[in-house]
């Protein structure tokens, strides 16, 4: 899809769009069914219908912590099982109810739209019929069977990370082929772990399917074990965030700016009502985006003039020391690209490598809208910070040429919400100024 597309896939649009993709599908699965095929569901197979919506809307509610800020959900696998299962126009049904359900209950946490929740729903309910109809294809002998579960977790996933871009699209922007790509990039050996469970779970159970019940015993202490590892990573976190609190102060000028930093983050994500693990990741990225400079030399860190041209080169190499320190650290894994290119620029005239556009990790462009305007409002030893008024003129005059549009937008939107305390971080950062800086 060219990119030049994307801007016109805006909810409710999207919403619109999937939604009468879903309902034909819908259509065509229960008019496609073969003759031989009951119009009547059992009692039996309606019970063992609503047990995984339960248990899917569960598992969505409830994931699982694989570590810090990186939450797996194991929906993909109960989708798929609900699609190889049950009748496709039933597994449509299930599929879209349990969505439904799961985006309803999370709207507040999430920050979900009512066009986000029908998007999500229709695309799922899409989805499950498309799989559905492959896996109920006819076969011969296990061979067959095996052949059609395989081809139909194939068409589920590329079914799904398709579809995907009907929800981010509309929100981030970006063009379809980097939504998919990403996707394919940070989920794809997760799901592809659920689908071959999925696979197997299908063929053991294929004379037997209560047996599909048997799955929250196992699932139920899986979760456990991984909630238990999350509470012992969590002090790796707080090692990792002190260490940023003291990069802090080695500098006396910058005191405190990881966690403005933070803020502003928060309250740009805030008006661009999202929410979930990715904006947790985001945060945490945030808040520790500066931790390289523990291996910058103070004699340019704190130097009180401008800086050479090489001791500029030293200063350049914080984010990719900062990546490579927390690569170290499983529970950061997914925030090492996002630390490593605070820095970039939309234009691509950035550093480390030179990334430009959508090709900067979302996250990092959060962050370098951040930066910036802290850096701006902050005093130094070779000049005074600039006013916040200056500040916000400087983020609109280089608006999509240093910085991503739609994120400087929403900063910038964000001052005119006085409701919001992360959005008059900068006022009062400005006042601290004035009070520490007014002689006595």
């Amino acid at each position: 899809m060219p990119r030049s597309i994307a801007p016109f896939l805006k909810q409710p649009l999207a919403a619109f769009v999937i939604t009468i993709i879903a309902m034909l599908g819908v259509i065509w699965s229960w008019f496609g069914l073969p003759a031989s095929t009951p119009l009547v569901v059992s009692d039996s197979t309606a019970l063992l219908a609503l047990c995984f919506i339960v248990i899917c809307v569960g598992a969505d509610i409830y994931p699982i912590h694989v570590t810090y800020h990186t939450k797996v959900s194991i929906t993909t696998l109960l989708l798929y099982l609900m699609a190889v299962v049950l009748p496709p126009p039933l597994a449509a049904l299930a599929a879209g109810v349990s969505r439904l359900v799961a985006e309803f209950l999370e709207r507040h946490k999430r920050g979900s739209l009512p066009s986000d929740i029908v998007t999500g729903t229709g695309r799922w309910v899409f989805v499950a019929v498309v799989t559905a109809w492959v896996a109920h294809l006819p076969t011969a002998g296990e061979g067959g069977k095996f052949a059609v579960l395989v081809a139909a977790a194939i068409v589920m996933f590329v079914a799904d990370v398709c579809s995907l871009v009907f929800e981010l699209a509309p929100i981030f922007g970006d063009p379809p082929t980097h939504i998919i790509l990403t996707t394919i990039k940070s989920a794809g050996l997760i799901e592809a772990v659920q689908y071959n469970i999925g696979i197997l779970v299908a063929l053991a159970v294929e004379h037997n399917f209560w047996e599909l019940i048997l799955l929250a015993v196992p699932f139920g202490l899986a979760y456990r074990m991984f909630k238990d590892i999350k509470e012992v990573r969590h002090s790796t976190r707080q090692l990792l965030e002190s260490l940023a609190d003291a990069v802090d102060l080695r500098d006396p000028y910058t005191g405190g700016h990881s966690r403005r930093v933070t803020a502003y983050c928060e309250a740009i994500l805030r008006e661009m009502k999202l929410a979930g693990p990715d904006v947790d990741l985001i945060i945490s990225a945030a808040r520790v985006h500066d931790i390289g400079k523990i291996g910058i030399p103070d004699v340019v860190l704190n130097k009180p003039d401008k800086l050479t041209a090489e001791e500029w080169a030293i200063m350049t190499t914080h984010s990719a020391r900062g990546a490579e320190l927390l690569a170290r650290y499983p529970d950061f894994a997914r925030g090492v690209e996002i630390v490593r290119h605070h820095h970039e620029r939309w234009d691509g005239k950035g550093y480390p490598d030179g990334l430009a556009g959508p090709a900067i990790p979302f996250g990092a462009r959060v962050i370098a809208v951040a930066d910036s305007f802290d850096a701006m409002t902050s005093d130094r030893p070779y000049r005074k910070g600039m006013p916040v008024e200056k500040a916000l003129h400087i983020l609109r005059r280089d608006n999509g040429q240093q910085w991503d549009i739609r994120v400087v937008d929403a900063f910038l939107h964000s001052f005119t919400q006085p409701d919001v305390p992360e959005a008059n971080c900068a006022q009062s950062r400005l006042d601290d100024q004035v009070r520490l800086t007014t002689p006595v």
